[in-house]
């Protein structure tokens, strides 16, 4: 039987603007960051406009997702939502 790992979300809509360093900063105040990854287009070494984070424990993702699903990052309204298994 598959598990899902409940601890792992998904950041969209982020701007290009938006680093790694951002992420981190904003998002460890909900629990402690096992895992960020960032995508990055090559082509123009910016963010492909999400980023995947794994928290330490299923709290800490779901704290994060209550606390800034719908709020503003950088002057845009971010989705964080609990990453689906294909």
């Amino acid at each position: 039987m598959l598990t899902i790992p409940i601890e792992q979300i998904v950041i969209e809509k982020l701007t290009k603007n938006v680093t790694e360093a951002h992420i981190s900063e904003i998002f460890s105040v909900y629990g402690d960051i096992k895992v960020v990854d960032m995508p990055i287009n090559r082509q123009f070494n910016t963010n492909r406009g999400l980023c995947y984070l794994l928290y330490h424990s299923p709290a800490s993702a779901h704290a994060a997702i209550a606390h800034m699903h719908e709020g503003q990052l950088d002057g845009a309204v971010i989705n964080v939502s609990i990453v689906l298994p294909r």
